[in-house]
């Protein structure tokens, strides 16, 4: 049975020069990676995740760590998510890169970076990571971003200068990625329903504190830290 394979990769260009810098990165940097990558404790926070692998002395004067662990990652979780092979579509990417032509990038060097693609993106905390991204964002809507704007408003009888009583209103703006695209949904909100909306997320929490307690007493790892208070 032949296995699946993505029609078509498409590298943003900033991107490819962060696979050339994979490519370029010198043997001992590599193996401190990669020893980095293996001890490292899986987190979707990637900024932990970095903190984690810069105690490697090795990796020291490696500038765009970040950047290369965001491209394995990436490269990771597409293959995850399009269930297709994950040597196969290294080297789909290498060839993509090649047949762009934004960077120079000798054939060598192609080879040793879909080589080094395919090994990095089987490290299990790589993996974890990449999986972990597909299955947060596997929805229509994903959340981005929220906030509230709170304005007392006149109620006027009569003369529309003469304001007889007001309200306040909390308007609710919730950003989302939904199929996507950037959207924003608005809602109107008084106290009575800034309570109700409370006490929901206050119960969340304490399930989620709940369920942190019992990941904890499995040895099972939680890739998002807790945000709770």
């Amino acid at each position: 049975m032949k296995s699946p394979r993505i029609r078509s990769v498409e590298i943003p260009d900033e991107e490819q020069g962060v696979f050339a810098s994979l490519a370029r990165l010198a043997d001992p940097a590599l193996e401190g990676l990669e020893r980095a990558l293996r001890d490292a404790i899986p987190t979707l926070d990637k900024q932990k995740l970095v903190s984690q692998l810069r105690r490697e002395t090795l990796l020291a004067e490696v500038q765009d760590l970040e950047d290369i662990v965001g491209s394995l990652v990436s490269v990771a979780g597409t293959a995850y998510s399009g269930q297709v092979n994950i040597d196969e579509f290294a080297d789909q990417v290498v060839d993509a890169i090649r047949n762009d032509r934004v960077i120079e990038i000798t054939k060598a060097e192609a080879n040793v970076l879909a080589e080094r693609l395919k090994r990095l993106s089987k490290i299990p905390c790589i993996e974890i990571v990449a999986k972990g991204n597909s299955l947060l964002r596997a929805n229509n809507q994903n959340f981005q971003s929220a906030q509230i704007v709170t304005d007392l408003r006149p109620v006027c009888l009569g003369d529309e200068l003469n304001v007889s009583a007001g309200i306040i209103l909390h308007q609710l703006a919730i950003r989302a990625f939904h199929n996507g695209e950037a959207e924003t949904v608005y809602f109107t909100l008084d106290s009575e329903d800034l309570s109700s909306l409370s006490e929901v997320v206050a119960r969340a929490l304490r399930k989620e504190r709940s369920l942190r307690q019992f990941a904890d007493s499995t040895a099972t790892p939680i890739l998002i830290p807790f945000a709770g208070m």
